[in-house]
């Protein structure tokens, strides 16, 4: 299995960076940018963040919720990644009020409350077998 999903991930690796070399040569630079400023994002922004959550949520988050907790704040952070410029409105034209029809930041909150409760399962159901094995 592992080796078909890396061969699956090679392939649209080697997808992504055909359609990358077959734009034109000054869209060819701006992507190249792009892809340059993601990977120092990632590694400068992203990864210290990540690494700080789960030394805080190890040392503050009790054994039994400390998965449910680190996995419901990955997922939360993932979401509000991908939500947060449809809440700002980032691009909304003023002239044009169909383009960002929903209400994006109720659905963002219902999401993030959506997490914490899968946590909040996860964890009950954790200690509940926690104790019915130790008798």
């Amino acid at each position: 299995m592992r080796v078909l999903l890396a061969l699956a991930g090679l392939a649209l690796l080697g997808y992504g960076v055909a359609g990358w070399l077959d734009a034109p040569g000054h869209e060819l630079w701006g992507r190249l940018l792009f892809a340059a400023a993601a990977l120092v994002a990632h590694d400068f922004v992203v990864v210290p963040l990540v690494l700080a959550t789960a030394a805080l949520t190890t040392r503050f988050v009790p054994e039994p919720a400390r998965r449910p907790v680190q996995a419901a704040l990955a997922v939360g952070a993932a979401l509000t990644a991908v939500a947060l410029p449809f809440v700002i409105g980032a691009g909304r034209i003023a002239d044009n009020p169909s383009a960002f029809p929903q209400h994006y930041g109720r659905g963002l909150l219902i999401l993030l409350a959506l997490a914490g409760l899968g946590a909040a399962v996860w964890t009950a159901a954790r200690l509940a077998r926690g104790r019915r094995r130790k008798p």
